[in-house]
């Protein structure tokens, strides 16, 4: 078997990271029927120092044992790994809902609920679709249908805040693997960004095989995947009071114009900014607001600002946030980069990506 994921950095077992790979045990442990099986099996599970019976020879032996190591997994109480058995739609929503930054979320409108927490209904999974349903998190199966690789690399964008990023090769001519036709842009802007991000690889003979299903070993593989992606997306260290406090700045702003001045033409959001003197830029107008500027357009829905948040220190005084959220039926799922510049980290002024 050839190894899909790329890399392999040593996991990090910080004590954040060990609180979530407790949490997530259950889930690649048993990974059976319904919550109630698999958390029963909780107690059986044997502690294990990352040896199976299944894995000796298995491509992904250091990476499974790293992750027993770290505690994010365990085996069966048979001496077992499982490493080749399909993991579910929902089981694979669990494990990225523990991977990522804590945020509230807030209740989906109706329509959001009947369409994608119906099918979850009395299931084990239903919090976990319910809190990543307001992060755009979505799923597009069953909960119990095995998880593909181009579902993978789906989910795996949105929960990195990076789906953006598949625009970049809407009528590409570029054929990254054989087996994804640049015809085919449903995959294209999935499979070609995770490809590009460094956190999903294809095989050796140029295909990505969109379809197969990921194996429990392949979860692992990627779960570490998306935490190293996380360090390298979202660097330096911003402290909790420059996240309110950017959270704050961008949240205001748009909560005024849209809500409280409800402002709805580009003229008049500029004359807005001058009036008042706020610490907006005009490229921060123009990347954010531009539509604007139509006689006609479609509202353009802003995260409501307890959805999931990326923040980052990308340069001595500049900041970086990034929203991922559900915008709505018409929207979809939407990934959204404010830049912010502070001399202090505690008061902050809106600008562009290039200033």
């Amino acid at each position: 078997m050839v190894k899909l994921f790329m890399r392999g950095k040593k996991m990090t077992t910080g004590r954040w990271v060990l609180t979530v790979a407790l949490s997530v045990t259950w889930l690649l442990s048993g990974l059976g029927a319904g919550g109630q099986t698999a958390e029963a099996r909780i107690s059986d599970l044997a502690a294990s120092s990352g040896t199976f019976v299944d894995t000796e020879r298995h491509w992904a032996k250091k990476e499974i044992a790293e992750a027993v190591s770290a505690r994010w997994v365990q085996g069966f109480p048979d001496g077992t790994f499982r490493p080749e058995t399909p993991v579910s739609q929902e089981q694979f929503m669990a494990l990225v809902e523990r991977m990522l930054p804590p945020f509230n979320g807030h209740e989906a409108d109706d329509f959001a609920q009947d369409l994608y927490l119906k099918p979850v209904k009395g299931r084990w999974s239903e919090k976990t679709y319910k809190h990543l349903l307001p992060a755009g998190i979505l799923p597009s199966g069953k909960p119990e249908e095995p998880l593909t690789r181009v579902e993978a690399a789906r989910l795996t964008l949105a929960a990195l805040g990076k789906q953006s990023e598949g625009e970049k090769y809407r009528g590409t001519t570029s054929r990254f693997f054989s087996d994804v036709s640049v015809d085919n842009e449903h995959q294209v802007v999935m499979v070609y960004p995770i490809y590009k991000l460094g956190v999903m690889a294809g095989y050796p003979d140029g295909t990505f095989r969109p379809n197969d299903k990921v194996s429990r070993a392949q979860a692992v593989v990627l779960l570490n995947r998306i935490r190293e992606a996380q360090e390298e997306l979202y660097p330096g260290k911003v402290t909790e009071a420059e996240r309110q406090a950017m959270t704050k700045a961008v949240d205001s702003f748009v909560t005024t114009v849209m809500d409280k001045e409800k402002i709805r033409r580009y003229d008049d959001l500029v004359s807005y900014v001058q009036k008042n003197k706020l610490p907006v830029s005009e490229k921060f107008l123009q990347e954010h607001f531009s539509f604007m500027k139509y006689d006609v357009y479609d509202f353009i829905r802003f995260p409501r600002f307890d959805e999931l948040i990326y923040y980052a220190k990308i340069s001595e005084g500049k900041y970086r946030m990034t929203v991922q959220y559900y915008s709505g039926e018409l929207g979809g799922s939407v990934d959204r980069t404010f830049y912010l510049a502070s001399a202090d980290g505690k008061d902050f002024r809106l600008i562009g990506k290039d200033e």
